[in-house]
């Protein structure tokens, strides 16, 4: 009875998650090679309990193993909001893509929404009395409204503001907080409470009291809320599209994948799993509904842990650690920041002066940060952080000769000497260099931006990219970046060998970066592969098997939800085959 397409697809979704979970059963499939990968059928019954560790409070553990690619939990949102910046395009309550056949709401017509269902349903009635004021305030204040108006309707009472630190049970860092952030949620707080007075509840108090717990709960929301986002892929909705950017030359461009955050959740149950910077858990969003996958095998007892925001492989860790600390206000001792591994020394390491030597040298700053990591208090146990099964990586004795000083407890690794074979490196001249390496790389990437790209700047990339090969470790993500650009320059030129060489060359180094069964590596073999399929290359079906059992890994057989052009690619992998 569900008159547009947008309401239908998520009726289907919404039915095809609570088939599998309540009824034991799979409503479709979509997924082709997910039986010949292992991927179970419905999610495992895992019963999922909140610990305690000394280290990081509480956290979330199963008493028994969980196999690799179980789906663990699936929760809905306790209060969601949709992003300013998605307003006109995604429906504000099951934040999907919205159809053209648009519903607004029908007492103010500012909220859009995909169907009748997604309009009945929405949680902003109070919101739209008078002025429509979630159009002018943060998202973060608009969500905790919600979270009070909800609050108050489960309690039926609306003259006091609820403690919703006992209702919720988050955590708050409202002591750990600068003063001008303070001031701020002080000031957001007041007017918060006028809105929903006006808007919502006219007996609604308003006090020091009231006052002090929505200010408690901006705090707690800003380190707790999620982020829900959608991989957006600019072609994927039309295959005649796809296939003419293929056959101009555009394979890059008709694979390219972006991550886009459309809305802003409170999630209590996902709100006890903790942090770790080489996660064992992913979270993923169908619709409004949060499910968390395990990514690889976890003993029981072994805490389960995703990532807040970059992993090992994306930056280094000390940008890791200042970012968790300026967000979230802890000091990570997740296995990937409290132990050295070779990640972290090469990704933004320079090569060695000896031309046969295959270590890595830091700048002061890296070496300083990786200098701590020994240095773990007594109370703290790496052995809570530890799997039974360690990600794969490449030897640190690849890159370094790294012996422990007992004397002082920690690494002997000196800035601007190579750790393999001590050689001295000037790093100011080399900084420079780099530096200016970079001028025609960015050059580069404003031509592909603007899809004007000339034979002079590319010959001016390549000659960047072979002085950053012999400056920057052959790891260096920078490396990895340059490629991935040049890549992008030649499928604009329809020159696609070279393309399709970058890309390999590109792919090479964020295997050694993250490990080569990582998301990130799947994602970056769509483009590969859609290169190869452009050019007839036989070896994209390889490539094409490799990323589906990466996806699934991450999304079971949701991954053909999450991404739509995955089963285009299998089946033009048939074709080459057959």
């Amino acid at each position: 009875m569900e008159p547009s397409l947008g309401g239908k697809k998520q009726i289907e979704n919404e039915l095809d998650i609570l088939a599998r979970h309540h009824e034991n059963k799979s409503a479709k499939s979509v997924h082709k090679s997910q039986k010949s990968v292992g991927i179970p059928d419905v999610p495992q019954q895992i019963k999922l309990h909140c610990v305690k560790t000394p280290d990081k409070g509480r956290g979330m553990a199963s008493k028994f193993d969980i196999p690799q690619a179980s789906l663990i939990h699936i929760e809905e949102p306790y209060a969601v909001v949709i992003l300013k910046h998605c307003r006109e395009t995604h429906c504000h309550y099951c934040l999907n893509e919205l159809p053209a056949d648009t519903i607004p709401c029908i007492s103010c017509s500012l909220p859009l929404y995909c169907s009748q269902h997604c309009q009945v349903r929405a949680e902003h009635k109070h919101e739209c009395q008078g002025v429509h004021w979630p159009a002018i305030l943060p998202s973060d204040v608009v969500l905790a409204g919600r979270v009070v108006v909800k609050s108050l309707e489960q309690k039926g009472q609306f003259t006091e503001v609820p403690n919703l630190l006992e209702t919720l049970g988050l955590c708050e860092s409202y002591s750990k907080m600068l003063p001008e952030s303070k001031l701020e949620l002080h000031i957001y707080s007041i007017v918060l409470l006028f809105c929903l007075q006006h808007s919502y509840c006219s007996e609604l108090s308003i006090n020091g009291d009231s006052t002090s717990l929505i200010v408690i709960l901006l705090s707690q929301i800003r380190v707790n809320s999620m982020a829900i986002v959608r991989m957006k892929s600019s072609y994927f909705y039309d295959q005649q599209d796809w296939l003419q950017k293929f056959s101009s030359g555009e394979a890059e461009a008709a694979s390219s994948v972006e991550q886009v955050r459309v809305g802003q959740a409170i999630y209590k149950a996902a709100s006890l799993f903790n942090h770790s910077c080489q996660p064992n858990i992913h979270a993923y969003f169908i619709s409004r509904s949060l499910l968390i996958r395990a990514t690889e095998f976890v003993a029981g007892g072994c805490p389960l842990e995703l990532s807040y925001g970059p992993q090992v492989g994306q930056w280094d860790c000390k940008d890791r650690l200042r970012f968790l600390e300026e967000g979230y206000f802890f000091q990570c001792w997740c296995r990937g920041c409290s132990q050295v591994n070779a990640s972290d020394l090469v990704i933004s390491g320079f090569c060695c002066v000896n031309p046969n030597c295959s270590g890595v040298v830091l700048d002061n700053l890296v070496a300083n940060c990786e200098k701590q990591k020994p240095k773990i208090p007594e109370t703290i146990s790496i052995d809570s952080h530890l799997q039974v099964l360690d990600l794969n990586d490449i030897h640190i004795k690849e890159v370094a000769h790294i012996s422990l000083d007992e004397t002082r407890n920690c690494l002997r690794i000196d800035s601007g000497y190579c750790l393999k074979c001590g050689s001295y490196c000037n790093l100011a001249s080399r900084s420079e260099a780099v530096k200016r390496a970079w001028v025609h790389l960015r050059r580069l990437q404003d031509s592909i931006a603007s899809k004007d790209i000339c034979s002079t700047r590319l010959s001016d990339a390549l000659r960047s990219l072979g002085l950053l090969r012999s400056t920057l470790h052959a790891y260096n993500k920078g490396i990895a970046e340059a490629e991935d650009n040049l890549a992008k320059a030649f499928c604009f030129t329809g020159d696609l060998q070279p393309a399709r060489d970058h890309c390999k060359a590109s792919i090479e180094i964020l295997e050694k970066l993250y490990g080569p069964n990582h998301i990130v590596i799947g994602q970056e073999l769509v483009k590969l592969s859609s290169i190869q399929l452009t050019m007839g290359d036989c070896t994209a079906v390889d490539n094409i098997s490799r990323l589906s059992v990466i996806f699934s890994k991450y999304y079971g057989p949701h991954a053909g939800i999450i991404f739509p052009y995955l089963l285009f690619l299998e089946k033009e992998s048939c074709h080459i085959i057959h």
